[in-house]
């Protein structure tokens, strides 16, 4: 089974992380440009372009986490919305000048929340400002993230009113699913003719820890078994790229020692 994976560089890290992805034939998903302090401020963004364009790398592959720390376009508020707006499209503008093949933008939900004009009106400004972002960047894809979801219903609803959209798809969270009200293998069966991109990391269960494979309780035997009968029954229509989303190169690595025995790939 082929398997496109992600590592997030460290800025300060560069060369190191450019040798560790080149040592698994990993592409970057760039993980600064969602922070505050870096896109509200222009030096600061083209400074980091600039860095990462240095590296003379392939970036066709690589994807990039788009804005989402408190945005919520389908509020009702009007300069939230408006606001909201713009820092996603500001994410987009960065994702072209990196090169990158996609961006992940989260779904900004308020868990658990299932007031019925906020589930429609969620539904339809998201379905009718990202239907025209893709429109506007065709040669980008938008990925949808689950964020702290309770289920599945809402990304699920909005995917399908996507679904003739090229450039649009979900980035399933593997390890946010973990830690909802339904089993993450459940919410991979239910979403797999979206899913096109993928985060993953352990946990316990209970919080988002971002731990190394294997160091928390997510069952990864059956990660991988569930993704090779979907595959294979062609309910997924292919293997999404994957980000081991982890917090430092050195747990990326002691991660891939046991990603590369559940996919039987093998570094350099």
């Amino acid at each position: 089974m082929k398997v496109e994976i992600s590592i997030i560089p460290e800025y300060d890290r560069l060369e190191e992380s450019v040798a560790i992805a080149e040592k698994y034939h990993a592409h970057f998903e760039y993980n600064d440009f969602y922070l505050p302090a870096v896109y509200l401020n222009q030096m600061e963004i083209d400074k980091r372009v600039e860095r990462y364009l240095s590296c003379k790398r392939d970036a066709g592959m690589d994807t990039m986490h788009g804005a989402f720390l408190d945005l919520a376009l389908n509020s009702s508020d009007p300069n939230i919305a408006d606001y909201s707006k713009q820092c996603i499209r500001k994410s987009m503008e960065i994702a072209k000048k990196l090169g990158v093949k996609g961006v992940v933008f989260h779904t900004g939900l308020i868990a658990g929340f299932k007031e019925r004009h906020y589930v429609s009106n969620w539904i339809a400004k998201n379905t009718e400002f990202f239907g025209d972002l893709c429109a506007s960047y065709p040669d980008i894809q938008v990925y949808m993230e689950n964020m702290f979801d309770r289920d599945y219903e809402l990304i699920w609803q909005l995917a399908s009113q996507m679904k003739e959209v090229p450039n649009f798809g979900i980035c399933l969270d593997y390890a946010h699913a973990a830690i909802s009200d339904v089993k993450p293998v459940e919410w991979l069966k239910k979403l797999a003719p979206f899913v096109k991109h993928m985060h993953i990391n352990d946990n316990d269960f209970v919080n988002d820890l971002h731990l190394t494979l294997g160091k928390g309780k997510i069952d990864w035997q059956e990660f991988k078994s569930e993704l090779e009968l979907l595959l294979d029954s062609g309910e997924m229509k292919e293997m999404p790229s994957i980000l081991l989303e982890l917090r430092s190169l050195e747990s990326f690595e002691e991660s891939m020692l046991l990603f590369q025995q559940l996919f039987d790939l093998e570094d350099d």
